[in-house]
């Protein structure tokens, strides 16, 4: 009887150990994601964040109207810290071990510093690799219950790219990261 039970223990130990292991990746179309990376840009695509055009009709007997060019800054943050502008030349390091970080250059508005991040690479239901991202500056890892998860695309051994999508004036939007090897 001891002998079962150490056996179905050693191969429960096993499994979970093995299973730990393989659902943690960072390779996505055979090439491995691991290095140092830099943004080298950013761009929203969804939303006009140039310029809108709309009609006012002003309040002279009612049959005035003019066509108006407004400019659209676009104010939202992602990953809960910085406009999407701010990631141009930011600094990543994506280590096999998935304790990595970004660092956001001091350009104008940008919040500029060192976050620390975990990563992984992983596969949805429909095929699609998918970019695991979770901050976790100060705090431990297991404790972080909430993270981001980007598309990858254009992946070679030079670069890749992840998307997000935003909601911006209640549209959804699509922010891409483009990321070159140093």
């Amino acid at each position: 009887m001891k002998k079962i039970f150490i056996t179905a223990f050693t191969f429960i130990a096993a499994s979970l150990t093995f299973t730990a292991c393989s659902t943690m990746s960072h390779t996505v179309d055979k090439v491995n994601l691991n290095g140092n990376y830099t943004v080298s840009d950013v761009r929203v695509e969804g939303v006009n964040t140039a310029s809108s055009t709309h009609t006012e009709t002003f309040n002279d007997a009612g049959n005035t109207s003019a066509t108006i060019l407004t400019q659209i800054k676009l104010n939202t943050t992602v990953f809960d810290d910085v406009t999407p502008n701010c990631f141009i030349g930011s600094q990543w390091v994506l280590p096999h071990n998935g304790y990595g970080t970004y660092t956001i250059q001091d350009n104008g508005d940008c919040y500029a510093g060192v976050r620390n991040i975990i990563w992984s690479v992983r596969t949805d239901a429909n095929g699609q690799k998918k970019f695991q991202l979770k901050i976790i500056n100060g705090q431990k890892a297991r404790k972080v219950t909430e993270g981001y998860i980007l598309d990858v695309y254009n992946v070679t051994q030079q670069g890749f790219t992840l998307v997000s999508p935003v909601t911006v004036d209640g549209q959804t939007a699509y922010v891409y990261y483009d990321f070159t090897r140093r």
